[in-house]
């Protein structure tokens, strides 16, 4: 339950039950989105291309702290 608590699944009623499945499904949606995010996510290897990417941030963003916050939306 919502404030922690257990019980078991023969007792809960229908709605209970419907809400429950719900909830199991936003979670596993929200699972899959997360591990598609990290798939896109961009691994640089080398000084130069860390800096380049630095610089094109800064270009589009005031600071990295407004471009985490828009890239925490993809």
């Amino acid at each position: 339950m919502k404030n922690g608590e257990k019980i078991d699944v023969d007792n809960m009623s229908v709605e209970h039950l419907r809400n429950t499945l719900k909830m199991i499904i936003r979670n596993v949606e929200a699972i899959k989105a997360q591990e598609k995010k990290k798939r896109q996510e961009i691994y640089l290897n080398g000084e130069i291309a860390q800096q380049i990417n630095e610089q094109i941030i800064l270009e589009e963003f005031d600071n990295f702290d407004e471009w985490e916050h828009f890239n925490a939306g993809l």
